[in-house]
């Protein structure tokens, strides 16, 4: 078993940061199958921990994105396979104590076991030493996924709302104007509207938000050829 004192060590080099409380670290390190002590409890307020910090520094990376995008981006970083890649990467399967053949290396238990893992130390930072050194480690680990994270394709609807919110004018109106009877071919028309500049411009399709999309697109390309 690792020395308490060996974790903390640990963390101050590969983590960064030194923990006041090394106890938390352990506790984070120990998977359920240990018995007491273990991270469940950890793993539970680090996955809110990453989901604050990481909401953090996405909002003030990306200014100008809405709240689609941002979601998108966050989720792509904190997912269970990107979470794993990252405990992978500081070798945190080596300091994990866990029993049982099914949570060893290369099945998807595994995986999960150190997606939870590294949520439980971000707890444990959290706990230790609050939300600055939490959103430090993020920014340390997470560094290289910052700036490469893909964000989410936009569509017609997306674009025009940014197009308005550019120019000072309130969100688009959607409303559906018709919706075909035919369960075997269903087909729908809304229209979209732009109240403060008097415009409006229909769409159809299989579903209603396809038929809003084909309206904002339409709308888009009057306001705006470019788009």
């Amino acid at each position: 078993m690792t020395d308490v004192r060996q974790l903390a060590q640990w963390a101050s080099g590969r983590l960064g940061y030194a923990f006041s409380r090394p106890e938390l670290l352990s506790q984070a390190l120990t998977h359920p199958s240990e018995g007491e002590n273990n991270n469940r409890r950890l793993e539970f307020l680090g996955d809110a921990v990453l989901e604050l910090v990481s909401s953090d520094i996405l909002y003030r990376r990306h200014e100008d994105a809405l709240e689609g995008r941002l979601t998108h981006m966050r989720q792509r970083l904190v997912q269970r396979a990107t979470l794993a890649e990252v405990a992978g990467e500081l070798d945190l399967n080596r300091r994990l104590r866990y029993q049982g053949a099914d949570l060893a290396p290369g099945g998807a238990a595994h995986e999960a076991m150190l997606a939870d893992a590294l949520e439980a130390v971000f707890a444990a930072v959290w706990l230790d030493g609050g939300i600055a050194p939490a959103s430090a480690l993020f920014r340390k680990l997470f560094s290289g996924r910052l700036d490469s994270v893909p964000e989410q394709p936009r569509d017609a609807k997306s674009l025009l709302q940014e197009y308005l919110q550019g120019h000072g004018l309130k969100p688009p109106d959607y409303c559906l104007a018709e919706s075909g009877r035919d369960p075997q071919a269903p087909s729908f028309r809304s229209v979209c509207s732009v109240p403060e500049l008097s415009l409006s411009a229909e769409g159809e399709g299989r579903t209603i938000q396809a038929s809003e999309i084909e309206a904002a697109a339409t709308l888009l390309a009057r306001l705006d050829p470019a788009k």
